[in-house]
């Protein structure tokens, strides 16, 4: 539908010529482009969804895994990108059809942190260095049951999966012919909200009414390289004609795409802490005070039995009474702490043992921990994972003896929850679940994801 500016320039073109003079000579001056574009009102709710999807084009999630987008934003000294053939990429077409490229620009401006527009409003970047993010893999869940593919469903998966947790990226499975598998992997923005997710009973996770097949993602691709025989991290062979997959941080070092970037800058490296991203030092330290955690989330578990392994048995009894999130074993292998999702109360210790949970033929007792304890836990979980943070390959292994690698899916951001693997810390093995974890920096192929086209 035109315009009512154009109605009014189409009118006078139609006019007598005497009437344009009158008409201009009677007309207040006409405001210079640049402040029509900054006074055209946008639509609030598109302007919010071209910002959501610009956004994530220009994440840590996406930007430096879509070789595209990344290229275009090295073509220049400064990093920016032609607003204009942002509005061009397929989701966003629609957004520019109804607000005009102006209002794409208008709508970034809104951008807090991540973007800037200049002043003109043709160009945007991203203001902020990419930060290589170790931990995406442990945040991330598969998910498989889903209808085949239709032009919205992006969108509505999207909108399922944010209701329960922030969302980093949904990304649709695809075949070599780009035909949706009926599966995804979804990065959650925070390890809690992925275990929340997976802990959620089937009947609550129906999307149309259909039960999901999920699990973490770490846990499909253990499952995957058992299928296969092959071990996690292992290179899959690929045919002649097969495209590689793209990672910045390996091209260039990881330089980033914003002003401030320089191609000799040290990788920044960061690790997740009971949902909260800490930065690493280059010599492995942290600051401890950073760490946050909620206290009487963690409890001590003794006298299991020592004849085999307890952890799987000890989260599937307490379930009963409180969500796991993580568990650790002591050198003794009859004790260790397990942490829940949210704090347990007195009267949950009291359920716990009242189950009278048998882990390997012997009662186990549960008790709380001071919470000088707790603290000591997580730095030391912390400390493991900074430590494996800087040297990826020595923790890039699978089963008991490491994190699986990046395997299947979207790399770059994968997934949290479970998943086996585990670490030697001092005298505490990590066996399952929530704590901080750290995967390779390996990102595999996979596809369905936004990407700028």
């Amino acid at each position: 539908m035109p315009s009512e500016q154009q109605i009014k320039v189409e009118d006078a073109a139609a006019a007598p010529a005497a009437d344009v003079q009158m008409a201009d000579a009677a007309a207040p001056a006409a405001p210079k482009a640049e402040e029509a574009a900054v006074e055209k009102e946008v639509n609030p709710e598109i302007a919010s969804k071209v910002l959501k999807q610009v956004e994530f084009y220009f994440a840590d999630a996406n930007l430096p895994f879509d070789k595209f987008l990344y290229t275009l934003t090295k073509k220049d000294a400064e990093g920016w990108v032609p607003v204009a053939t942002i509005a061009s990429f397929k989701r966003m077409r629609d957004f520019t059809k109804e607000i005009g490229v102006d209002g794409v620009a208008q709508a970034l401006r809104a951008s807090p942190e991540l973007l800037e527009v200049d002043a003109e409003g043709k160009n945007v970047r991203r203001k902020t260095k990419m930060e290589q993010h170790t931990d995406a893999h442990t945040r991330s869940i598969y998910a498989k049951g889903f209808p085949d593919e239709i032009p919205t469903l992006q969108a509505e998966l999207e909108a399922y999966f944010n209701k329960f947790g922030s969302v980093n990226a949904v990304r649709m499975r695809r075949d070599d012919k780009r035909v949706f598998k009926n599966s995804v992997f979804v990065e959650y923005a925070k390890l809690e909200d992925a275990t929340a997710f997976l802990a959620l009973p089937a009947e609550e996770r129906k999307y149309l009414d259909k039960e999901l097949l999920t699990m973490s993602k770490d846990a499909y691709v253990q499952m995957k390289c058992k299928e296969k025989g092959i071990t996690p991290g292992q290179a899959k062979k690929k045919g002649p004609g097969a495209q590689r997959t793209f990672n910045a941080f390996k091209e260039d070092g990881g330089a980033a795409a914003g002003s401030s970037s320089s191609s000799s800058a040290p990788r920044e490296i960061k690790i997740n802490v009971a949902g909260k991203s800490i930065k690493v030092n280059p010599d492995g330290t942290f600051d401890e005070s950073e760490i946050e955690f909620t206290p009487g989330a963690v409890l001590e578990v003794k006298g299991a039995g020592t004849d085999g392994p307890w952890v799987k048995d000890l989260k599937s009894a307490v379930q009963a009474v409180s969500q796991p999130a993580f568990v650790s074993i002591n050198e003794d292998k009859a004790s260790g702490k397990i942490g829940f999702k949210s704090a347990v109360t007195d009267e949950h210790i009291v359920k716990l043992n009242d189950l009278a949970i048998e882990l390997q033929g012997r009662k186990a007792v549960f008790s709380r921990p001071d919470e000088a304890s707790e603290r000591a836990y997580y730095i030391a979980s912390a400390q493991g994972l900074a430590k494996a943070a800087l040297n990826p390959q020595q923790h890039n292994g699978g089963g008991r003896g490491g994190r699986g690698g990046r395997g299947g899916g979207r790399g770059g951001r994968g997934g949290r929850g479970g998943g086996r693997g585990g670490f030697q810390g001092g005298k505490r093995k990590r066996e399952e679940g929530g704590a901080p974890k750290v995967e390779s920096t390996k990102k595999p192929k996979t596809e369905g994801e936004v990407k700028a086209e």
